[in-house]
């Protein structure tokens, strides 16, 4: 590696002359010893990764958008093609994936998070190689050693959504162009835009990153090397063409998608660092650590700038003029390179000073990544403790109810309650969320069809002192009918057993 670390022309091989006489083939421990070493950085990062996002990896109860990604997992693939023509196209992919992998591994925490922790330690491996590649070994070591502390790089290996996929292929993609610019063979091209198409099939905001590759396309191009530069066009032409679906069906869902996504304002951004890494006070030490970095020649640092200013501008400019999509999970792919320059500004200290602040960041790191860890840590309410509260007090007869035309309440009790020996009956569902191309069962309206019900359970998404406020149009019969016998209230969530009056 050069001085100029992102100096990606490809230097002329040696002229052989008719003269020169082949060297004896180099012994197989003579090469292992050679390559090993560049291996290090990747694999310890990698390992060190999988291990930490393995520990308590299903303690934290599924997330809301997690409960949705295990039952749509358990449709066919043909239900999930037709919800995601009404709803979800962005994560259509990731959903026809879970469907074959929980058919093999089934449908624990733990299973359906596993290709998430996989994919993040992967990602992280990836980010380990990308700064040995484009700086030193031991810049791309700190890189994957930092990503690893982050806490939200734990959090979101262990969730069942396709984030952990944007990561990888945001850092996979970025690694195969610079190897395609270097080496110029065809396969290599063939390979690079194979993982622009994985990256949008992940999600596509995750395509921000392309302003990264266009900045290491344009440093190639403006020492004259044209033809790269044409080859890369062509090549994410093609790599987006089979995205052009998705991204229409996206477009057209977009105010179903992010309906519930704030404004942005000065105040969300400031907060966005702390967001993203899952710490304010590991965020702010990184981003110090990045401006220690920027007095460093700008070729050396513009591929790992650029991939972190293209998808943050990208959104808030998106955000400000068109439709809010200032969220922080959606600009995850901005750790590994913050990561690398922070790795790029320590490796510039002495190594105790190094170690020093590595431990610093260890430290500060803790409180964020016990709470990720947490049983309730996930957004949403506490299925499993609202299931094991009904799993206690359940008696044969009972039926259970939940608020109408809702998407997550139903999922995450329904996934919850089946890991119980017996559950109430859910006589409102006419038509399984399955069967409606929605994520929404179509439900009975008329409160006959549980008037019948000697005991009555009402399970509601949100704290509210009287469950019955969820069903408003029944409430009246309800407080005749039946008294409350029963009220807890998990996290975020309200449960309450009524039992019919006698008379």
């Amino acid at each position: 590696m050069t001085d100029s670390a992102t100096d990606v022309t490809t230097r002329p091989a040696r002229r052989l002359h008719t003269t020169d006489v082949p060297a004896e083939p180099e012994p197989r421990r003579t090469r292992r010893a050679r390559w090993l070493p560049d291996l290090l950085p990747a694999l310890i990062s990698g390992v060190l990764m999988l291990g930490i996002a393995l520990v308590q990896a299903g303690r934290p109860v599924l997330s809301w958008d997690e409960v949705t990604s295990a039952e749509v997992s358990q449709r066919t693939v043909g239900q999930i093609l037709d919800l995601v023509r009404n709803l979800d196209a962005v994560f259509g992919a990731y959903y026809v994936f879970l469907h074959f992998w929980t058919g093999v591994a089934g449908t624990s925490e733990v299973a359906l998070r596993l290709p998430s922790i996989v994919a993040m330690a992967g990602g992280v491996a990836l980010a380990a190689e990308l700064g040995r590649r484009l700086f030193t070994p031991l810049t791309g070591l700190v890189t994957g050693l930092i990503l690893c502390l982050v806490p939200n790089t734990t959090r979101y290996a262990a969730e069942a959504r396709p984030y952990a996929f944007a990561c990888f292929f945001s850092v996979l993609a970025l690694l195969l162009l610079l190897g395609a610019i270097r080496r110029g063979r065809p396969y290599r091209w063939v390979l690079y835009g194979l993982s622009v198409t994985l990256l949008g099939l992940s999600h596509l905001l995750a395509l921000t990153t392309l302003v990264a590759h266009a900045v290491m396309i344009g440093m190639v191009a403006w020492r004259g090397r044209r033809r790269p530069a044409l080859t890369w066009a062509g090549t994410v032409l093609a790599a987006l063409l089979p995205l052009l679906p998705i991204a229409w069906l996206g477009a057209r869902q977009q105010d179903t998608q992010l309906h519930w996504v704030a404004p942005i304002t000065m105040a969300r951004i400031r907060g966005m660092p702390a967001d993203v890494f899952g710490s304010r006070e590991v965020a702010w030490l990184v981003v110090g650590m990045v401006v220690l970095a920027s007095w460093r020649p700008l070729r050396r640092l513009a591929p790992p700038a650029a991939l972190v200013l293209g998808p943050t501008v990208t959104l808030a400019v998106v955000s400000a003029l068109a439709s809010p999509m200032w969220v922080a999970r959606y600009l995850l792919v901005v750790l590994a390179p913050l990561a690398m320059l922070a790795a790029i500004a320590l490796n510039g200290m002495s190594r105790a000073r190094m170690v020093a602040v590595l431990l610093l960041i260890a430290f500060v790191a803790i409180p964020g990544q016990r709470a990720v860890r947490k049983p309730a840590a996930k957004v949403g309410p506490d299925y499993r403790a609202a299931a094991a509260i009904i799993g206690e007090h359940e008696q044969p007869g009972d039926v259970i109810v939940y608020p109408p035309k809702n998407r997550a309440i139903r999922a995450g009790m329904d996934y919850y309650l089946d890991r119980q020996p017996t559950r109430p009956e859910d006589p409102l569902v006419k038509v399984p969320s399955e069967r409606t191309g929605w994520l929404i069962a179509e439900e009975y309206t008329d409160i006959s069809e549980i008037s019948g019900a000697r005991r009555l359970w009402i399970v509601v998404g949100d704290r509210r002192d009287d469950a019955t406020t969820a069903r408003p149009d029944w409430k009246p019969v309800i407080d005749d009918d039946y008294r409350r016998t029963g009220f807890w209230q998990p996290k975020r969530a309200t449960v309450a057993l009524y039992e019919k009056v006698a008379g």
